[in-house]
């Protein structure tokens, strides 16, 4: 039983600190983008304020199905291009961070190989914790594939074309059913552990 409770919670842990590496990384590459652009963003503080990007229904799917999902800042974005930064900015720190665990793992980088080599119980921590990331950032990584209009998929068509952002915000209801139903059926998980056989085997 306690080993269940600890594994619970390394996983909300990790969940809760991918969602908020997510998000603050957009955050933080809206404002640099804005700043380029020579415009100011009222919302400098409130991206700090990283219990906003925390999801508790997110945090009950990465329990329950391994799929996170964190709550965006919702930022007034009027340019495509910045949409579309922004979109792919939340892709690829979902990759570098599935990656950077992976490599962290594999090789024993930062000083982890001693740890793990102890076997003690930290090292049991710190193994289930960079498992629990790389999971979570591949499924989360997926998940946000789906054109909802809030997730990156959605940002990036909204960097691509008004119109087709038009269509799934009209669509969002129909789009999020499918998502639900995937989650109940728990096709995004399961998919995700056939592709990284292909990938990693």
């Amino acid at each position: 039983m306690k080993e269940i409770a600890l594994e619970i919670l390394i996983c909300i842990i990790a969940a809760i600190s991918l969602m908020v590496i997510h998000e603050l990384t957009k955050s933080i590459v809206y404002l640099i983008v804005r700043k380029i652009q020579g415009q100011t963003a009222s919302q400098n503080n409130s991206i700090l304020a990283l219990w906003r990007y925390i999801d508790p229904l997110g945090i009950l799917l990465s329990v329950v199905c391994f799929v996170p999902f964190s709550k965006p800042h919702l930022f007034r974005i009027r340019d495509k291009k910045t949409n579309m930064i922004l979109g792919i900015t939340g892709f690829s720190i979902l990759l570098l961070i599935y990656i950077g665990s992976i490599v962290i793992l594999k090789t024993g980088a930062f000083g982890t190989r001693a740890l793990f080599a102890s076997g003690g119980f930290w090292a049991r921590v710190v193994a289930l914790f960079l498992q629990y990331m790389a999971i979570l950032s591949f499924d989360m990584l997926i998940a946000n594939m789906f054109p909802v209009s809030t997730f990156d998929m959605g940002l990036v068509i909204a960097g691509l074309s008004s119109r087709h952002y038009l269509q799934i915000i009209k669509a969002d209801s129909a789009i999020k059913l499918i998502f639900i139903l995937a989650l109940m059926f728990d096709l995004i998980h399961t998919g995700c552990i056939r592709l990284l056989r292909l990938i990693l085997w």
